[in-house]
Parts: structure tokens; sequence; C-alpha cells
């Protein structure tokens, strides 16, 4: 098994089973649900042990984060749309005059490390989970923060304005 599919099945893993347990486990429910908190993380080591060294905080805080956020929306299956996409549809829904939503994005696109991105990345999160038409897929998007790159800058980006260059261009006068 290589690298790269040993990192896609570990993120599947943790997914699926946070999806799976809160279900019908309200004490896990409980735990995950404050596994994003820096106060209260602790609650949810328990957990996450089995998926993590608690003591890479690389790796414990996004788990953290991801879990928190299928948890507290009780998420049961994962959508299908990455973070830079799910942010564009997240635009249209608020139908926002100014740009923050844009702004929201770069902030993250100016992180340089998974250790910074995790704190703002958490209200991002529970602004995607509020709009409609937002299937997140949390599968990538714990990929993406473990793995937290130039690349996946890019890709966000690219995710985020593509479509919105294309509606620019057609609306456009020649």
């Amino acid at each position: 098994m290589t690298e790269e599919t040993k990192k896609k099945v570990h993120a599947a893993n943790f997914v699926a089973y946070v999806m799976e347990k809160i279900q019908d486990d309200t004490g896990f429910r409980a735990a995950m649900t404050r596994a994003d908190n820096p106060d209260t993380e602790s609650q949810a080591w328990r957990y996450l042990v089995h998926f993590c060294d608690l003591e890479r905080p690389w790796e414990r805080l996004p788990l953290g984060l991801v879990g928190a956020a299928i948890a507290r929306k009780r998420i049961a299956q994962d959508g299908t749309q990455r973070l830079g996409e799910a942010l564009r549809f997240c635009k249209q829904s608020l139908q926002e005059e100014d740009d923050s939503v844009e702004r929201k994005l770069r902030r993250l696109l100016a992180c340089d490390s998974s250790a910074e991105l995790v704190p703002v990345l958490r209200p991002v999160l529970r602004l995607v989970q509020n709009a409609e038409k937002v299937s997140l897929n949390y599968t990538q998007l714990l990929r993406d923060i473990l793995y937290f790159s130039e690349k996946v800058k890019l890709q966000w980006a690219k995710q985020y304005y593509s479509k919105k260059q294309e509606d620019d261009a057609c609306t456009s006068p020649e």
C-alpha cells in the first residue's frame, strides 16, 4: 500500500467512524463536539487516540476539528464538495454584496501550516455548514488539513474562483 493510499484510508476511516458513532452514542457525540475547543478537547482524546498520536498536535487538531464539525451537525453521509467549491456555494447562498466569504478564503490561503489553519478554519466550517446547497466532503477536508501545502491552497483557490470567473466572463460586455 502506497503512502498516499494510507493517507486516504486513514482520513476515510476516521470520518466514517465518527459519522457512524454519533448516530447512537450520545456520550461520543458530546465529546466530539468539544474536540475543536482547546479548553475541552481532552474530552475527545479517548476516541482520537485510536487515530493519531495525541502528542502530535498537527495530527490531533485536524481530527478534532473535523470530528467536531461532523458531530455538531450530526452528519450521516459524507458530501461531495471540496472546501473551495463549498465556499463558492456559500457566497451564492448568502447573496452577500460584500466580500466576507472571499476574505475568509484569503485568510485560509495565508496560513502556513495546519496548526495555523485549524483555528482559522473553525468559524469557516460553521459558515459553510449553515449555507444552503453545500455538501462538504469531510474526508477530503481532513486530508487537506492533515497534508496542508501550497498544492492544497491552489486547489481551494481554483475551486472557489473557477466558476466565479466563468460567470464574470459570461456577464462582461464585449
